[in-house]
Order: structure tokens, then C-alpha cells, then sequence
């Protein structure tokens, strides 16, 4: 039977940090050309530049209710950044961007998800979309979403919660051989979203972050592709690892 977090720890958990948008031009160097990025949260335009070349997309970003859309970077490229603190499950999702004949793509999405049921986070990205940006983008969270949020449904965190406190996993995925779960060892941990990322492997464990790490699909949003791992927060920098990354790690603890 699914567990139910109280009220009065929901109200709680619901409050999240906005990412932190761009208000000042992105340039960034790929293919041996230079790129330019910028975002009108007032008009919702999003002005892409290359070389020599200018162009003008609608309805991209702005505020609509307790949702909004901006540009940031990520890892290193543009992305748009989707954020919903207006239902009881948040979303804060991660939108890359590249260019394929001049024209913009989402490469990969990275979503950051509060399960309003019981409060436990999926952090899922699928990568390889190769979707042309339009202005329903936001959307494409949720042909993968609502399976993550259901199989979350299940988890029960009672324990964290309990006099005295136990930890409490809740699966992310399993890659090649090795389990990934985000694991809450304290009250704390839970009210602020901040498990850990533990790879294990029988009885064996590694702490692989105690921040943000994506278990990253294909764009069939099934096959298991790596684990990206968060290294810098402010420039949301990611580090990759492999299956067999993390067995070495998990065998070396």
C-alpha cells in the first residue's frame, strides 16, 4: 500500500529552489562557431545567434501562474529550464539544446521531481531526444514522467520519519549489474531534498554523491545509458560514469 507523508510535511516539501535563470546574453564556442543565447522573460522570445546568422523564436520563456520557463547553462551548452511549484508534485526540468542544420533541438532532459505523495525525489534524464524546439518543449517530461512518478508511488519513507530514525531507499534504476538508489538517512535529508546517491551491488555500497545525479536513459526513456553525476551546482556541471565505473568504485570501497 502506498505510503501517504503527512500533510503538514508536504506543505514542507513543496517548496523548492527556483533555478537560477539568465537575464544577460550565453555565448557559447561548438563546431568551431560561436553561439549566442537571449532570453525576453517579457515578450517570451528566445534570440539565437550563429555566425552571421540571427533568429527570433516565440513563446520560449517567461512566467504563466507558479510555473516559468528561462535559459540557463548546463553542463557546459544552453538548455531551458522548466520549473512548476504550482502542483503538489514539482518538476524543475532541464531542456538541452544543439543545433541541427541551424536549427535548435533538445538534445537531452534532465528532470528534477518531487513525488507529492510521499515527498521522494526522481531525478531521471533521457538523452539522444534529437526533438525540434517548439513552444509546448515542456511537455516531453511527461511522456516518461508520469512512469517515474508512478513506480515511486510504492515507496514508503515511514522510516525517516520514525522515533528513532531509520534510512529508507528509494530505487532509481539499475545499471548493467549495479543498483542505484537515493537513500534519506535522516528527517532532514527528506524536508530538503537531499538524499544520497548509493551504488550498490549485493551487500556492497558507494556513496556516489550526497547531490544531484541523474540515472540517464535512451530516448526510448528504458535503456539504461550512464549516471550523471553533479559536480558543481552553480554551472549544474555534470560528470558521466558507466556501469563499470561504478562496479570498480563499488569493488574498491
Amino acid at each position: 500500500m502506498p505510503y501517504v507523508i503527512p500533510m503538514t510535511l508536504l506543505l514542507m516539501l513543496v517548496l523548492a529552489t527556483p533555478a537560477q535563470a539568465q537575464a544577460t546574453p550565453l555565448t557559447f564556442d561548438r563546431g568551431g562557431s560561436t553561439e549566442t543565447y537571449r532570453a525576453d522573460m517579457d515578450t517570451g522570445e528566445l534570440t539565437i545567434s550563429r555566425g552571421t546568422e540571427t533568429k527570433v523564436f516565440a513563446d520560449l520563456v517567461g512566467y504563466a501562474g507558479q510555473t516559468s520557463r528561462a535559459l540557463v547553462s548546463f553542463n557546459g551548452v544552453p538548455a531551458l529550464v522548466y520549473e512548476n511549484a504550482g502542483s503538489i508534485t514539482s518538476f524543475e526540468v532541464f531542456y538541452t539544446l544543439a543545433l541541427k542544420e541551424k536549427a535548435p533541438v533538445i538534445d537531452c532532459l534532465y528532470g528534477n521531481i518531487r513525488n507529492g505523495q510521499n515527498g521522494v525525489s526522481i531525478r531521471k534524464a533521457v538523452c539522444n531526444l534529437n526533438k525540434p524546439l517548439s513552444s509546448e518543449y515542456q511537455d516531453l517530461i511527461f511522456a516518461y514522467s508520469d512512469k517515474w512518478i508512478e513506480a515511486s508511488n510504492s515507496v514508503s519513507l515511514q522510516s525517516v520519519m520514525a522515533e528513532p530514525s531509520q534510512p529508507a531507499d528509494a530505487p532509481l534504476g539499475r545499471l548493467g549489474e549495479v543498483d542505484i538508489v537515493l537513500r534519506y538517512s535522516t528527517l532532514d535529508e527528506l524536508m530538503s531534498a537531499a538524499p544520497k546517491t548509493i551504488a550498490t551491488l549485493g551487500k556492497k555500497t558507494h556513496e556516489v554523491s550526497n547531490g544531484n545525479a541523474y540515472f540517464v536513459y535512451e530516448a526510448d526513456g528504458i535503456t539504461p545509458l550512464a549516471l550523471d553525476v553533479e559536480t558543481e551546482p552553480a554551472t549544474h556541471t555534470l560528470k558521466r560514469l558507466t556501469a563499470a565505473e561504478l562496479l570498480r568504485s563499488i569493488e574498491a570501497n
